[in-house]
């Protein structure tokens, strides 16, 4: 009798439903996510879907395929629940994509949103996180963007596009923040989206009812941050060298001149960098090495000839000046920040402890600035294109 008992008892709690489940016309499903510091509070925008304009069923409607809702408050949470005086449904953050803080908010410490979104046990770990250059995060989420009908789905793409293939930009999550924020030696650098054009015909539908949108998102630089704090930015030259140093480089190109107004095309198909830290007469000095791999994809100039290995040798040499050129760049900005966003105490602290418990409390703001840096730069171009020395006249 026991042992039916115990039969009917478990498989009653197998017929048991989701006791937490909620249906999808209950919630508003958020992708993107900006936030702002105005009048001594938090703006809070939440970008929405709205289902029906995005069905692949429904085309040509007559509303936006988002909404945006907005709250204030001295807290996020309380911005947050602000605006459900103004949303019909209740705001669902299990497929958030993208999260875009104003530079305003982003000077003045990034601390409480990540407190906040930790706290959210629906939000996940996995969205991106770029900083508004020069703007109010919100102005982002109003575009119009070609292609993809929400602009935070555009914006997603764009990001891991450009990470992969052009060399200025980063792809960096909530879990890669707090990774660099936990450790010692290594400041958070992030990477920046602005406006380019007219940011008020930009939110208007007219934006992608042409060739060129009229305004349209670009990300640019990357915001360097000392503790939670933005304290300046990347220009685009210095961020190539961020992304080389931290091994955060897949692919980029390169641009040799050959003649007047002419420039050989170099792809850097991959590579890879390391740091090591080294104690000369008691001091550290950092040590870069890099290992690449090109391809010569443009041959504008005759002169050169591919098939000679000299001039390979050469090609190969003039690419690592440039690696090393945006390198040093990007050092010497961040010196002059000091903000440490390489993780060069980072790396001191792994492979020479006790030296490091020695220098870090004065590391930012006076071994760091005062580091040598050397540079060990391997490059090999190992494509030349099918065509090899083209016959074409020029």
């Amino acid at each position: 009798m026991l042992h039916k008992t115990v039969i009917i008892i478990l498989c009653t709690v197998l017929l048991t439903g989701c006791w937490s489940r909620r249906e999808l016309n209950e919630l508003l499903i958020v992708l993107g996510v900006a936030l702002d510091w105005e009048d001594g509070e938090y703006l809070v925008s939440f970008q929405v879907v709205n289902p029906s304009e995005i069905s692949a069923q429904r085309r040509g409607g007559d509303r936006p395929p988002g909404t945006l809702y907005q709250g204030r408050g001295k807290t996020m949470f309380e911005a947050a629940r602000a605006l459900t005086a103004e949303a019909p449904r209740k705001v669902y953050m299990g497929h958030l994509q993208i999260y875009v803080i104003g530079e305003k908010l982003a000077r003045r410490g990034i601390s409480d949103f990540l407190d906040s979104t930790l706290r959210d046990n629906e939000s996940r770990m996995d969205f991106n996180v770029v900083v508004a250059k020069g703007a109010k995060a919100e102005d982002i989420l109003k575009i119009y963007t070609p292609l993809e009908k929400l602009p935070t789905q555009n914006m997603l793409r764009s990001l891991e596009t450009s990470a992969k293939s052009w060399a200025p930009t980063v792809s960096i999550t909530l879990d890669d923040i707090l990774s660099t924020l936990s450790v010692e030696g290594k400041e958070l650098a992030l990477t920046g989206i602005q406006v380019i054009g007219s940011q008020k015909k930009a939110e208007l539908k007219q934006n992608v009812e042409t060739f060129k949108p009229i305004g349209h998102f670009r990300y640019t630089g990357l915001a360097v941050f000392k503790k939670d704090k933005l304290i300046g930015w990347l220009n685009e030259k210095e961020s190539k060298g961020y992304t080389d140093i931290t091994n955060h480089l897949d692919s980029t190109s390169v641009e040799l001149r050959c003649d007047v107004n002419k420039y050989m095309g170099i792809e850097i198909e991959s590579s890879k960098s390391r740091i090591k830290m080294e104690l000369i007469n008691g001091k550290p000095e950092a040590r870069i090495y890099f290992r690449t791999e090109a391809n010569v994809v443009e041959r504008p100039c005759q002169s050169i000839d591919l098939s000679d290995p000299a001039t390979i040798v050469k090609l190969q040499n003039q690419v690592g000046k440039v690696m090393k050129g945006n390198a040093e760049a990007s050092i010497r900005r961040a010196k002059r920040m000091k903000s440490d966003v390489f993780g060069f105490g980072f790396a001191l602290n792994q492979q020479h402890p006790s030296q490091w418990n020695r220098v870090k409390k004065d590391w930012d703001d006076q071994w760091f600035p005062a580091l040598k840096v050397h540079y060990d730069v391997e490059v090999f171009i190992r494509k030349t294109g099918t065509t090899g020395n083209t016959k074409m006249k020029s």
